[in-house]
């Protein structure tokens, strides 16, 4: 590991220490995750001895949850200096998304590391974090009923959650524009959750994929499997724990699967093959190009809602996997995304970037929902999530 560009020269006692540390370490985990980052590599990145950050911080926990924090500061603090009450007001509710989507350029990072990686943080810290979290989001459901005053509390925080998760998706791509252009377009995508029409949305909707509860052993432990993954983390998991949570001797797994690895692959894989099936589905259809769009999103929104596990688990352990079942996985998740951008190019006039940037908003803020308990347990959450989604994408 080489010291940063920025980093100062050694022996020398910058003031800002600790920021440079903090800036450095945030990099190094948006980069290669907070596991594959060590105390040494912080410290060879600012040019100091490993001893020099433990001045600092106590552990990498800390600096993590403090990064998570930073990331997140810039948009409590832009929060608290607009009075909510003036959101009625368009020139104002337009200045407050323009910076909301500035602060998301600038602080790429901040969702990654909290969905990735904060489950490496002790209860305290991951609930200090929630609770950041879910502050600074009701700064902005605050907003919103401002503006839409004929929306309930439980509404406002549902779209509050889901333009989070718009600000965010950003950190998961490296995607770009110009920077006019690309808050312009993080501006119409902000704009278009918080004024999405929550009129008769259908308490229950039909999914479009089935998806039949696991009825197999082998399909047991994959579903068991990737929920402690997701939870816990891969390597935090063992082939007793996942025996012991479907109710057998931890040898009988390898009489369905060579390795953990090998039930993390069959997990994705299966995720896979559902949306490959609707996919076909939908495109052999004469359908026009808005309407397989939409039946994608209820197909996607259905099994991210039922097997919600393995999106998270797609974010933190690709790394993991064999390089053929990751190439695999890799191939399947662009040809998904890339079906999305040339339909939704069919009848937009959006370029390749501008497209992809909307479709990953979408699949993102779908992920980020189905992966919220509270957002979860709503009546007609996923016809509300659907409605959104359709909304980002013109269909």
């Amino acid at each position: 590991m080489t010291a940063s560009p920025d980093a100062p020269a050694r022996r020398t006692r910058p003031r800002n220490r600790r920021a440079i540390t903090l800036d450095a370490a945030t990099k190094l985990f948006y980069r290669d995750g907070y596991a594959r980052v060590s105390m040494s590599d912080i410290a060879a990145a600012t040019n100091v001895g490993p001893s020099a950050i433990y001045r600092h911080f106590p552990g990498k926990a800390d600096i993590l949850a403090e990064a998570i924090r930073t990331g997140l500061a810039p948009y409590t603090r832009l929060l608290e200096n607009f009075r909510a009450t003036n959101a009625a007001d368009p020139d104002e509710l337009a200045t407050v998304f323009t910076q909301l989507a500035e602060c998301a350029l600038d602080h790429r990072e901040i969702g990654v590391l909290y969905q990735r990686d904060s489950r490496n943080l002790d209860d305290r810290l991951q609930r200090e974090l929630r609770d950041d979290l879910r502050s600074t989001t009701g700064l902005l459901a605050s907003f919103i009923g401002a503006a839409r005053p004929e929306l309930d509390s439980v509404q406002t925080d549902a779209l509050a959650w889901c333009c989070f998760g718009v600000l965010v998706s950003i950190g998961f791509h490296s995607l770009t524009l110009p920077r006019a252009e690309f808050v312009a377009l993080m501006v119409d995508l902000i704009a278009t959750v918080t004024f999405v029409p929550l009129s008769d949305i259908p308490d229950v909707v039909q999914p479009a994929a089935e998806i039949e509860p696991p009825s197999s052993r082998r399909e047991q432990l994959i579903t068991v499997a990737t929920e402690l993954f997701a939870e816990r983390g891969f390597s935090a998991v063992g082939v007793d724990d996942i025996a012991e949570a479907v109710g057998i001797a931890g040898p009988s797994v390898y009489a369905h699967f060579p390795s953990k690895a090998a039930i993390l692959a069959a997990a994705i894989d299966r995720a896979g093959q559902l949306l490959r099936v609707d996919t076909e589905r939908v495109l052999s259809t004469d359908a026009p190009a808005s309407v397989k769009l939409a039946r994608l999103v209820d197909s996607y929104s259905a099994i991210a809602n039922r097997d919600r596990y393995v999106p998270r688990t797609l974010i933190s352990e690709m790394d993991v996997l064999p390089d053929a079942d990751r190439g695999s996985a890799v191939r399947t998740q662009r040809e998904y995304i890339d079906t999305w951008v040339e339909l939704r190019r069919q009848f937009s006039s959006d370029s390749a970037v501008a497209a992809r940037i909307r479709v990953q908003a979408v699949l993102i803020v779908v992920n980020d929902a189905v992966q919220t308990p509270h957002l979860r347990a709503l009546p007609g959450f996923e016809g509300l999530l659907r409605r959104i989604a359709d909304s980002l994408l013109g269909v």
